[in-house]
């Protein structure tokens, strides 16, 4: 590999180094053709730019922080997490940043000590917060501490924060649709931790949905995993008079727990018990039977909210990136009726 520095390419091209470093991180200020000047002398050099050099220059870190607050065993086996970290860590390569993760699990204030430590050593520039909760503590901190952040929430709350916002209503409508459309007459809805704003939205759109269409809802609150997917379940469905049910699990992890549930107790999927989960994995399609689940896209949600943060860096202003509703990929879980 050619070793080249900015001035190099600059000179080459008989340009400023100012619009070179334009080029590169995608910023405006260039026109298209010379940006595209740039990256082909840049393809054909096979040139990579030196982080170290450019931390010193603009005294940035490079690299962009994401703490998960929540058990270590939920977040080895979640896979929404690999998948969104996968967006997340496109995004920041292609502009030259890589990615720092912490997961100082559930102790209360730990994921603050983080940040805390992150910003006295200068170890990252911005965070990426998922997991709102209300009066989250992180809004007052992280500005005190000076760290940049966006949200990846489904609360439009205005208050002015960047943040890619999912459509959980217009998901919850899908899933409970879908289950009305195929015959189910109840609503079992295994919920994550209710402080999470996420899952506060979620059993308000399930609730609402399932009361247009007529059905019954129960909602058993869950951790994110398959034994309490499975506990869940057990606790909830003998309440249920209107058979059949459809489980709707805000995990993949819940869902599998249900149907293990269910292959204990002897019901029948997808005759007597309908699943369906708001995430979508490969566990979800190697199931036994495989699960329906909603299309959420988790790698463009976590790129998007990289690309909104590192233009945050760059002092351009975007306030708000609306995710589209998700698609439902239907399986076998839920498919009792073939014609709907």
């Amino acid at each position: 590999m050619t070793h080249l520095t900015i001035a190099d390419i600059a000179a080459r091209l008989g340009i400023s180094t100012a619009a070179v470093s334009y080029a590169l991180n995608g910023r405006p200020g260039v026109s298209a053709a010379t940006r595209q000047r740039v990256l082909d002398l840049v393809e054909e050099m096979e040139w990579k730019p030196d982080s170290t050099a450019r931390s010193l220059r603009s005294r940035r870190s490079m690299a962009v922080g994401i703490a998960l607050s929540r058990d270590p065993e939920e977040i080895a086996y979640e896979p929404s997490y690999s998948y969104i970290q996968a967006g997340i860590e496109q995004a920041l390569a292609a502009r030259g940043y890589s990615l720092m993760i912490s997961r100082p699990g559930r102790r209360q204030g730990a994921e603050l000590d983080v940040y805390r430590t992150w910003a006295a050593q200068r170890r990252v520039d911005g965070v990426i917060l998922f997991d709102l909760l209300a009066d989250d503590p992180r809004l007052s901190v992280l500005p005190e501490l000076g760290l940049p952040f966006v949200e990846v929430t489904s609360d439009d709350a205005g208050d002015g924060v960047p943040k890619v916002l999912v459509d959980d209503a217009a998901d919850a409508a899908t899933l409970v649709n879908h289950l009305a459309d195929q015959g189910y007459r109840s609503i079992v809805h295994l919920s994550g931790p209710v402080e999470l704003t996420h899952e506060r939205l979620r059993i308000d759109g399930v609730t609402r949905s399932a009361s247009a269409r007529g059905l019954r809802t129960i909602h058993s609150v869950c951790r994110y995993t398959m034994d309490d997917g499975t506990r869940g379940f057990l606790d909830a469905v003998g309440q249920v008079a209107d058979r059949p049910v459809g489980i709707l699990a805000s995990s993949d992890l819940l869902a599998l727990g249900a149907v293990r549930a269910a292959h204990l107790m002897g019901l029948s999927i997808p005759d007597g018990v309908g699943v369906v989960s708001w995430d979508d994995s490969l566990p979800c399609r190697i199931s036994d039977p495989p699960l329906t689940s909603l299309e959420r896209r988790p790698i463009d949600m976590g790129r998007k909210a990289a690309e909104l943060l590192l233009d945050r860096l760059d002092g351009q202003a975007r306030g708000l990136v609306r995710l589209p509703p998700s698609g439902i990929m239907v399986r076998a879980s839920s498919r009792r009726l073939t014609s709907a």
